[in-house]
């Protein structure tokens, strides 16, 4: 590895696992082809009356439109699935408490703002309820047996590690004395991609949860084994407990190796509400979180789609009345065999796609063990000013646009603002003004956007009667050849460009000072950066190592906007575009800024 990639990988490192922009764009590949299989699919199986498979199709197409990815937490009830799960996101959002407490799927999201949003059992129209109402419909003892029919109540949180259509499902406890709980969390395991299976210290794999595991493995093949409660343990008790718990697995699943994570949610909340690094990793949270965040960067993607084209296998051959889809030849047109065709057509490309992303799998070995800096649920940083230059404390690290373009946007509009006053007051403004020839044609739209017709008016009438007094002097002489030139102002006599000038180098270089701090990179790693005219001047004048992190980020945000339009224009094809998120359908206006600029300097 050369010098500089090893600075560059120092930089990202100190920040945040970067992701693999090749396995990105391997991915979007991927899920393209499926897509694309899938709509052949459900075509041929609407024309064929086969309403239900067709339905089951368009449910599974809206699900890989929205990247949707189901982490579930299943167990036995009073494990702390909830309590589990609230550690992992820092926040006690989901109730607790000493009775079996779920009574309905919980899933947490991410939305760019917090909202609880309640769908029904047999209602199309959801209800939006306050956060602070959720154990109203999600808890037993306001809930009981789930009589408020709650078909999923979902938690819409601005939650990082949520963002790429990672649901984290809560589900109700099996063997509680309320059998209802127990098959609403049955009946939600054909929807699970991955699960937190968690059991506890003090009661650990009763026979219930054995036989539940056992089910759970003939639907799931990724299952984090979780041993909660080990703060009511000793050290020694533990080592015993962990060697009786992978035996009792290994007597109901096929796993092969089977890695188990002692955690006291209970510590681990514990530690992050007080910011105490001991605690946490010991906690048993650390290690967890670590795993999973290696897990969603890695694995979960190729998992995903796998997940999908099994389950659309499952579908094709599904008996109904003892007959697969490819049986019920009754329902297709007589003598027309094309429809059929379609189906296995459709149905060897899923097979093909199945075992390239196996292989893909096979072939991947991820060594948890030497990944210590992940973090599961980093927040933008507290802008901090005191190590920022003065004139720039005040930089808007939220922005979706350039964060130069934006500064000389704000610095011209105070110029038009001011000098729009000033030509219609100051006899000296607009002798400047009549003597430069105004600005160049840009610039001189923009004034008049900010003037009214009395300052317009006021501010020209003398570079009128200028231009006036010269093309009378020009037609005196003989030679009119390049006569015009100087009753024109461009881009270099301007007097706005030259103010966007200085103050885009001055800028620059404020911006590349901020960036040499850890501070700084940690402040821009989490902003949209600059466009990319800001981004060849900042690198000229940036060292080696910093150029590749400026480099690196803005891969990693281009290559993040072409995701959220692919999503968005697949979920416009699903015929859902209510799953659009916010992010997808603005990721274009993102993209333009960063490739051309503000259209505030760059558009009268």
């Amino acid at each position: 590895m050369s010098r500089k990639n090893q600075q560059t990988n120092s930089i990202m490192s100190a920040i945040e696992i970067s992701p693999d922009l090749s396995d990105l764009h391997a991915y979007s590949s991927n899920k393209l082809t499926l897509a694309k299989q899938l709509y052949v699919l459900r075509e041929v199986l609407t024309n064929s009356k086969q309403k239900i498979a067709a339905q089951q199709i368009a449910d599974i197409i809206v699900k890989l439109a929205e990247d949707r990815f189901t982490l579930a937490v299943l167990g036995q009830f009073k494990r702390g699935k909830s309590s589990l799960m609230n550690a992992i996101i820092g926040r006690e959002i989901l109730p607790t408490g000493i009775l079996p407490l779920t009574s309905a799927i919980t899933v947490l999201k991410y939305g760019p703002a917090e909202r609880l949003i309640i769908h029904y059992e047999n209602s199309i129209f959801p209800d939006e309820i306050p956060l602070s109402d959720i154990a109203k419909y999600v808890t037993e003892k306001e809930n009981p047996g789930n009589i408020k029919k709650v078909k999923t109540a979902y938690v819409e949180l601005p939650i990082p590690f949520l963002r790429r259509g990672l649901e984290f499902a809560d589900t109700p406890g099996v063997g509680s004395v309320n059998t209802a709980n127990t098959l609403t969390t049955y009946n939600f395991l054909p929807h699970c991609d991955a699960v937190f299976f968690v059991t506890s210290a003090d009661a650990p794999l009763t026979d219930i949860e054995l036989i539940f595991l056992h089910k759970i493995s003939k639907y799931i093949k990724k299952i984090f084994f979780i041993v909660n409660k080990i703060d009511l343990i000793t050290v020694k008790e533990r080592n015993s407990l962990l060697e009786f718990i992978t035996s009792a697995i290994k007597s109901q699943t096929t796993e092969q190796q089977i890695n188990i994570f002692p955690v006291s949610a209970k510590l681990g909340m514990q530690a992050k509400s007080t910011k105490n690094l001991p605690l946490y990793e010991q906690s048993g949270l650390k290690a967890l979180e670590e795993t999973l965040a290696v897990f969603l960067a890695k694995e979960k993607s190729t998992l995903f789609l796998t997940r999908i084209i099994q389950q659309v296998l499952q579908i094709l051959h599904k008996q109904t009345d003892q007959e697969s889809v490819f049986q019920t030849a009754s329902l297709f047109p007589q003598h027309d065999s094309a429809a059929i065709n379609k189906l296995k057509i459709a149905e060897n490309e899923l097979k093909n796609l199945y075992e390239q992303l196996t292989i893909g799998i096979n072939d991947t070995s991820v060594d948890y063990k030497h990944i210590s800096n992940a973090v599961l649920s980093q927040s933008p940083p507290t802008v901090i000013t005191k190590f920022i230059p003065s004139s720039i404390d005040n930089i808007d690290w939220q922005t979706d646009n350039c964060l130069v373009c934006d500064y000389l946007s704000q610095e011209t509009l105070n110029f038009f603002t001011d000098w729009q006053y000033k030509l219609t007051i100051d006899t000296k403004a607009q002798n400047e003004f009549a003597t430069e020839v105004g600005f160049c044609p840009l610039h001189t739209w923009q004034l008049l956007s900010f003037s009214s017709s009395f300052g317009a008016s006021a501010g020209y009438t003398q570079l009128a009667e200028q231009i006036a007094s010269r093309l009378q002097k020009m037609s005196a002489v003989t030679t009119f050849k390049d006569s015009m030139a100087h009753l024109s102002t461009d881009i270099k006599n301007c007097r706005v460009c030259k103010l966007q000038r200085q103050s885009e180098l001055a800028y620059i270089e404020q911006l590349s000072a901020v960036l040499s701090t850890s501070i700084g990179q940690k402040q821009y790693y989490y902003s949209q950066g600059v466009c990319l005219h800001h981004l060849s001047m900042l690198i000229n004048i940036t060292s080696n190592e910093l150029a590749g992190f400026l480099l690196s980020h803005a891969a990693h945000r281009f290559a993040e906007t072409a995701e959220d339009m692919q999503n968005y224009t697949l979920k416009h094809e699903a015929i859902r575009r209510a799953l659009q998120n916010k992010n997808e359908k603005t990721a274009y206006k993102r993209l333009i800024p960063h490739l051309m600029g503000n259209e505030k300097l760059y558009l009268p």
